[in-house]
């Protein structure tokens, strides 16, 4: 399958979502649910048609957009914390992917996904079983994802599981954006053309 540049932005805008989604939660202790949503459901799209479907079109990536706007647009306003979020995630992905722990994670991801159809599971239990498995198989791996906020939030069992989940969905579009054919330098070289392209999808998120 090839992939277009819109793909890799769409991608890349997942990850950006997955972080100031976990920068919310830490500081604020919650964030957009639509958005929240999007991204769980993103962890479950195993045979998604097109990039976009991953997150139920352009709009349930339109906060990793916007996102993703204002970093490459505006570097005197930029969230250094988001940006070091985005880094360690697409690092963690990669080590992920060399060490051979993808197979075994989209494994339990299918299961979990076949729990969920057959029982309905509540949100909450699904965020529960997802940081399960993002603690059996991610959080060993080095150098860990140091999160930041404020310590009522992150010491808070419900708030972390779901920080967690938001990761795990943050190393799923990490990977996917290095199956569109994603490279770091294309981050320092290519900034307009992303933020353009970003644009284009976020308007069309919103003006379906």
């Amino acid at each position: 399958m090839s992939y277009s540049d819109k793909d890799r932005v769409i991608a890349l805008a997942g990850i950006y979502q997955a972080a100031r989604l976990v920068r919310d939660i830490a500081r604020k202790g919650h964030c957009d649910g639509d958005m929240s949503r999007a991204s769980l459901d993103s962890l479950f799209a195993f045979d998604s048609p097109s990039v976009a479907a991953v997150y139920g079109g352009e709009r349930g990536a339109a906060s990793g957009l916007r996102t993703l706007i204002s970093q490459l647009e505006e570097p005197s306003e930029r969230d250094l914390e988001i940006a070091r979020y985005v880094v360690a995630l697409i690092h963690l992905a990669d080590k992920l992917r060399s060490e051979g722990k993808l197979e075994q994670i989209g494994d339990e991801l299918e299961a979990l996904h076949s729990r969920i159809v057959e029982f309905d599971l509540p949100r909450g239990t699904r965020i529960a079983q997802i940081e399960h498995i993002y603690q059996q198989h991610i959080s060993e791996v080095q150098p860990q994802i140091m999160v930041r906020g404020e310590p009522l939030h992150l010491q808070n069992p419900e708030h972390a599981a779901h920080i967690r989940a938001m990761l795990f969905s943050g190393i799923r579009a990490a990977i996917l954006w290095r199956q569109c054919g994603g490279k770091k330098l294309q981050l320092l070289f290519s900034r307009r053309r992303i933020a353009s392209l970003a644009r284009d999808l976020l308007e069309s998120a919103e003006n379906p």
